[in-house]
């Protein structure tokens, strides 16, 4: 499957075909995560994951939040507690994750992030270089 296959592939899902994706797929990587980020029970990790995701174009949309909120049951203040810790080093610890786990680990991630990028309806130019960025072999 090309890369422009997959980004439609999500596009044209529902958003409650994604948030069902993101459980699954969520519930995948959690105990991954966990081990891990064993000292902090997997919560910086996964937040990192989180924040790369909505923070690729810079931007929480209205359909971001309501994900957030239906997958991992947030509120309005988790999701603004969670916005704070976004910093240009959140990408890159999600690129090293996904560059140093195993293929079905990779898999879950990439499904995860993808659900989170596609579920407005829109994938951006940043987004697409953040997938892009995810899915390149390390040097």
């Amino acid at each position: 499957m090309t890369l422009d296959e997959l980004l439609k592939d999500f596009l044209d899902k529902s958003y409650e075909e994604l948030v069902a994706l993101g459980k699954v797929a969520y519930a995948d990587i959690d105990p991954v995560v966990r081990a891990i980020d064993a000292e902090n029970d997997g919560y910086v990790m996964m937040t990192s994951v989180i924040l790369s995701a909505i923070g690729a174009d810079g931007t929480l949309t209205a359909l971001e939040n309501r994900f957030l909120k239906d997958v991992f049951g947030f509120n309005d203040a988790k999701i603004d507690a969670l916005l704070m810790l976004y910093n240009n080093q959140t990408e890159d610890m999600t690129d090293m994750l996904f560059d140093h786990a195993e293929e079905e680990f990779q898999a879950s991630l990439l499904t995860f992030v993808m659900c989170i990028l596609a579920v407005d309806k829109e994938i951006t130019r940043e987004e697409t270089a953040f997938v892009l960025k995810l899915l390149a072999k390390p040097e």
